[in-house]
């Protein structure tokens, strides 16, 4: 990829960076001279439209706005099979790698990055644009600390399966508002949530919730609060505090209003901050003139020090002995107290002279009141009075299968986590229930299992994928009729300049023969026929011998070329025939139905 250059004009230099969708590269605008990131979609991606729309939505989303807090778009194209978008280059690190050098940020810092991403976000939700994914690895902060918001739109892609099953989904589902963790529609407040978390990361150094798995951390910032902060900074501002807690509320009708209240009170924050500050530099400066006052010892001190060190010689010396006569303790051998009832095993245990804790589990082996495991194992050697920790059996538990026939796959999830059943994940194409919905449920709802056990739930694909026709040379009421027969429907339009005739499909995305899931869209580039006043203008001479055609007979002329097919009749006068053609065709004359001459143009 290094030394490619795209569109004819962005020439790659070096790789900078790479996430889920697309490697980031520094790059050269040829034309200009002037330093640019260039993002490439992934080449595995490409055969995705949703991924390779969602890509160039990205960058009209992005181009639409100027703002010193978002980062700039200057082009987006395609060059053979890779979609690049040519951005803004920014000098600086991504707030993800600040974070990760110097752990927590101090509160004025903290606050005034936040402030910015605010400022940024209150322009784009007045063009009613949502960014969806608001992380630290997607807000740049260049040398001189100003905030740069990048990659707008890409959240679009992001569905319940993505947070399953997509490993470069792990890094935004942290920063997910509990609305886009159910699989809802985000909103502005989404994204306020998202820059509480990520204030909350930067004054505490980590993120507030983790897991193994992305949907486990999704369960989290819909079910669990998120976790004061006074608990990680004893002395943090309870204003500070104050205004993060309100940004992650778990109902959006809680957090800010909007972005451009959430950035006025970080403001009044910052101001105080700064005054704290300087309070503190003022309170904190040495007394000039201020000197060290020498300590002369009087010969009676110097008796009381002695005295008072033969005491403490004398204690430390006793505590160690008792200290020693304490820690000598006889070893016993644990003994295999493993599948006993409670009663027999305590037995056991307080013969061998060791103590014991016990925690109650069900178990489907174990019977009731029998013990599971011991810690430690049986035939350690252990000192006398140790304790013995004992897991002790319930005995089965069962669990009512909870109904998720229709719900999502997260809140199925949700549900069953909720009922300590496991799911198995299955998925099946269907035209009647949407994409990522359950279809059905094995046992069904109202089943009774042990706790632990599978449910199996299917998961819809939406419908059979459609292998999508070669709409080209169609009008766009025919491409529109055969894409609604087959539950697809007309995306986006634009019209050129083309040789096809007017009103024609010129091409089309996807492209002829790929699978596409019913209900997508398909975009389409419509003919606005040729450009007339660019087009070459063709004069043909026809000599016609008087022998063939008697000068006073009617013949018929007609001309095919890039505006279409055009007839006239006029009166043969026995003079040479001249007529205009535009681009390239050819000329027919014709003499009582019978073909007389043919001229194609150009030679």
């Amino acid at each position: 990829m290094i030394g490619r250059t795209f569109g004819s004009r962005y020439q790659v230099q070096e790789k900078i960076g790479q996430g889920g969708m697309a490697v980031v590269y520094k790059g050269l605008d040829t034309l200009l001279g002037r330093t640019v990131t260039i993002k490439v979609l992934r080449e595995n991606l490409t055969e995705d439209p949703d991924l390779v729309r969602s890509f160039r939505r990205e960058a009209y989303a992005a181009a639409s706005l100027s703002h010193p807090n978002i980062v700039n778009v200057y082009d987006v194209g395609k060059d053979e099979n890779a979609y690049y978008i040519v951005m803004e280059y920014i000098e600086g690190k991504t707030l993800k790698e600040i974070i990760q050098e110097e752990g927590q940020l101090t509160p004025s810092r903290a606050v005034s990055f936040a402030r910015q991403i605010c400022d940024a976000l209150h322009d784009a939700h007045r063009h009613n644009i949502i960014h969806r994914d608001i992380k630290p690895q997607n807000i740049l902060i260049t040398r001189d600390g100003r905030v740069k918001v990048t990659d707008f739109g890409i959240a679009r892609a992001v569905t319940t399966a993505t947070i399953t099953y997509t490993s470069s989904v792990m890094g935004s589902v942290h920063y997910f508002s509990p609305e886009q963790a159910q699989g809802g529609v985000a909103k502005e407040k989404s994204d306020l949530y998202s820059v509480g978390i990520v204030l909350y990361e930067m004054l505490t150094g980590k993120v507030p919730f983790s897991g193994d798995s992305p949907v486990s951390v999704a369960l989290k910032h819909v079910q669990e609060e998120v976790p004061p902060l006074s608990g990680f900074i004893p002395d943090i501002p309870l204003g500070l505090e104050n205004l993060v807690m309100k940004a992650v509320e778990k109902n959006p009708d809680d957090r800010f209003s909007s972005a451009e209240e959430f950035s006025r009170e970080l403001q009044l924050l910052e101001e105080e901050l700064s005054k704290d500050n300087e309070k503190n530099s003022i309170n904190g400066k040495p007394r000039k003139g201020a000197r060290k006052k020498k300590n002369k010892l009087s010969r009676k001190q110097i008796i009381g020090i002695a005295v008072g060190s033969i005491v403490l010689i004398t204690l430390i010396v006793t505590g160690y002995l008792l200290l020693r006569s304490y820690l000598i303790v006889p070893e016993v051998v644990v003994p295999e107290i493993e599948g006993l009832t409670l009663e027999q095993g305590i037995s056991k245990l307080q013969a061998a002279g060791l103590k014991f804790e016990v925690e109650q589990v069900p178990s489907r082996d174990v019977e009731a009141g029998h013990i599971i495991s011991q810690d430690p194992e049986a035939g350690r050697k252990v000192r006398k009075e140790r304790v013995v920790q004992l897991l002790l059996s319930t005995g089965p538990s069962f669990a009512e299968v909870p109904n998720v026939v229709g719900k999502s796959e997260l809140d199925a999830r949700i549900a069953l986590g909720a009922a300590d059943l496991e799911p198995e994940i299955e998925e099946r194409y269907s035209d009647e229930v949407p994409v990522g919905q359950v279809i059905e449920q094995f046992p069904e709802g109202g089943s009774r299992l042990l706790k632990g056990e599978t449910v199996k739930i299917i998961i819809s694909k939406g419908g059979q994928p459609v292998k999508l026709k070669d709409l080209r040379g169609l009008s766009l009421e025919d491409a529109k009729n055969w894409l609604e027969t087959y539950d697809l429907r007309v995306g986006f339009i634009d019209e050129i300049y083309s040789d096809v005739p007017k009103g024609k499909v010129v091409s089309q995305f996807p492209e002829p023969d790929q699978m596409v899931p019913k209900g997508d869209a398909v975009d389409l580039v419509l003919s606005k026929g040729p450009d007339v006043d660019n087009l070459q203008v063709y004069r043909i001479s026809i000599t016609i011998p008087p022998d063939r055609i008697p000068p006073g007979s009617e013949i018929e002329i007609t001309v095919e070329d890039v505006l279409g097919k055009r007839t006239e009749n006029i009166i043969f006068d026995g003079e040479e025939i001249v007529v205009e053609g535009y681009g390239s065709g050819k000329v027919t004359i014709k003499y009582q139905d019978q073909e007389i001459a043919t001229e194609s143009f150009p030679d």
